[in-house]
């Protein structure tokens, strides 16, 4: 109990630190990482294993290919005429964003994969529409995580599994339906409280020429689409596409690779990966576990779903939702259920996957990052600027999470099960 109670403490003081001494993040958690993991006798091999070496890849490739994309100027000529076709009406684009990113999820290729493509292009509309990056890139987050909770999608075809095990079946649109409401539900609120029908064309926008695209922006607009094919329709990894894509680009001479390059927020990689790092250890030394115990001791059949949704929720803060919340919650689901009675198997279970989707909009997770790296990337703004997009995602999650927390309670998901 002891190394429980002091991971968790390191974990969230690494965090707390950071912000009171405007240091990075990653660089508290990796300073933190040796000392933790010392003491709770774990390896420098162990330690070192919990750098995300996939995500920092993913990262890096979609940074570098949008980078240059930013940097020949595809981007905002893509924003402008986005915003173009809106007319008077650009309080819709973030609705868009939402549907495309949920389409596109629910199809098959899942949540990762999908925001890869639309976060960053919701952000660098941000930029260009003087809207909330958080806004913008909370909406593309939502429809994302949203959609892959369908039965043909990664998050559904994983929970499915899941509940085979315990021969449970048939239960897998219930699930998808359960979800899409509650996270329907949350991009409303975000939508709303975060301004989104605020959003206006600037004072002689729609007078403004758009010009045409030239030859390396439309080399540009190929790649992307080649980089959505191989993605979303062939399941190929985002990072290793966009940096083969990247490559070709600069071989055609279609962006300078070394402007791109300075463009890239090294930052926030290093908070990215510093605190994946600690945190590993955190849950290897049972510091989320512990977390979790102490809500799952003040359920009963009326309060079973909703803690178990906030629990995945916050588990999914510090760890991959497919990974290791729904491997670890769901086998749990079927015994809680028949120890608290009248606890549903299903409102249970879409919770779960509810909240830790929607906890994805956090700085900690792809998503949130993607948000974090774009902006750094469109506006190339100082460390002070970037942590304050990191609280106000995490202030976005945490509401996300308690929004479907209060769905839960009230009985919403009651009506798939």
């Amino acid at each position: 109990m002891g190394m429980q109670v002091l991971a968790l403490a390191c974990l969230i003081g690494a965090i707390v630190l950071g912000f009171a001494r405007k240091v990075n993040v990653g660089i508290v958690c990796l300073g933190l990482a040796l000392i933790l993991g010392k003491i709770g006798g774990i390896s420098d091999g162990d330690i070192y294993a919990g750098f995300p070496y996939k995500l920092f890849c993913t990262l890096l490739g979609t940074m570098l290919f949008f980078s240059l994309l930013q940097q020949n100027g595809t981007l905002e000529k893509i924003s402008e005429k986005l915003i173009g076709l809106c007319g008077k009406n650009t309080f819709l684009v973030p609705v868009i964003i939402y549907v495309v990113s949920f389409l596109l999820s629910a199809a098959g290729p899942g949540a990762i994969s999908v925001q890869s493509v639309t976060v960053l292009f919701a952000v660098s509309l941000a930029v260009q529409m003087d809207a909330s990056p958080v806004l913008m890139g909370a909406m593309a987050i939502l429809g994302a995580v949203g959609g892959t909770a369908s039965p043909i999608a990664l998050t559904g075809i994983i929970v499915e599994e899941l509940l085979l095990e315990m021969d449970i079946t048939g239960v897998g649109m219930q699930i998808f339906l359960g979800v899409s409401l509650a996270n329907f539900t949350c991009a409303v609120v975000t939508y709303v409280v975060l301004g989104g029908y605020k959003i206006r064309r600037a004072p002689g926008a729609s007078d403004k020429k758009i010009e045409k695209f030239d030859g390396k922006q439309l080399l540009s607009l190929a790649a992307i689409l080649v980089m959505v094919v191989l993605v979303v329709g062939f399941s190929f990894d985002v990072g290793l596409v966009c940096l083969t894509l990247a490559l070709i680009l600069i071989l055609l001479g279609a962006a300078d690779e070394k402007k791109a390059i300075k463009m890239i927020p090294w930052s926030t990689l290093l908070l990215i990966g510093g605190v994946s790092v600690l945190m590993n250890i955190t849950q290897t030394l049972g510091g989320i576990q512990l977390l979790s115990d102490i809500l799952a001791s003040f359920m009963n059949s009326r309060t079973a779903a909703p803690l178990m949704g906030l629990t995945g929720g916050i588990m999914s803060w510090f760890s991959s939702a497919n990974g290791v919340v729904f491997p670890t919650l769901i086998p749990t689901v079927p015994n809680i259920a028949s120890q608290v009675g009248g606890a549903s198997i299903v409102q249970m279970t879409a919770a779960i996957v509810c909240s830790a989707t929607v906890a994805g909009i956090s700085p900690l997770s792809t998503g949130g990052s993607l948000v974090m790296a774009g902006y750094a990337q469109e506006t190339g703004c100082d460390e002070k600027e970037q942590q304050k997009v990191f609280g106000q995602l995490f202030m976005v999650s945490a509401g996300c999470v308690l929004i479907v927390f209060i769905l839960t309670f009230v009985g919403l998901l009651s009506l798939v099960g």
